[in-house]
């Protein structure tokens, strides 16, 4: 008998909620303070990234943003529509859930009765895509000093945020979050920044 395979696996409680929220008044209410809670976190990650990056990297991805900044709005928004929503996806719905799904499976292989700490395998697999979704982002400034430290440390920070927030709270309000810190970025600070 062939079994089939779900994805997210059952008991990592990690997933999608938008078609629960579909189903009721009261996971419609529930899903709607997510999409206003996925804002305000994406807004406060951005905002600590550009304070990071102050403090620690001499404000770097400013030239980045400005550059950014230079192209049309259309360009930008489909920039920040495109990487949130396949940021996401390869990142949290993929490889968060994959190695959490393998670190579970892992940990209950180690320990037969025990499974250890219930978060354990969903933080390894937070911290892992987190780690990864910094790499992925060293080639957005190659030439500034200590560019894997930088991304490690500013879309490694962010990578945790969305991580945490796809496990708590699901995929579609990472993608929100992401969404929301992308636009506070390469449209806000963006145009300010051509003035």
């Amino acid at each position: 008998m062939i079994r089939r395979l779900r994805w997210p696996p059952p008991g990592l409680g990690l997933g999608t909620p938008l078609n629960l929220a579909l189903l009721s008044d009261k996971a419609r209410a529930g899903f709607g303070r997510t999409l206003w809670l996925s804002t305000l976190l994406g807004l406060s990650t951005a905002t600590a990234i550009l304070a990071l990056d102050q403090a620690l990297f001499e404000g770097v991805s400013l030239e980045r943003i400005r550059a950014v900044g230079a192209v049309s709005l259309a360009v930008r928004g489909g920039i920040i529509l495109y990487s949130s929503v396949a940021e996401e996806a390869f990142f949290r719905l993929g490889v968060a859930t994959l190695v959490a799904w393998l670190a579970r499976l892992s940990l209950t292989a180690f320990w037969r009765h025990n499974p250890g700490p219930k978060s354990l395998p969903e933080w390894v697999g937070v911290f892992a895509a987190a780690i990864w979704f910094g790499l992925a982002h060293v080639g957005n400034l190659p030439d500034v000093e200590h560019p894997v430290l930088r991304a490690l440390t500013l879309n490694g920070f962010a990578g945790v945020a969305f991580g945490w927030w796809y496990w708590v709270r699901g995929l579609e309000a990472a993608i929100v979050a992401h969404l929301a810190a992308n636009a506070l970025v390469y449209l806000v600070v963006a145009t300010l920044l051509q003035a």
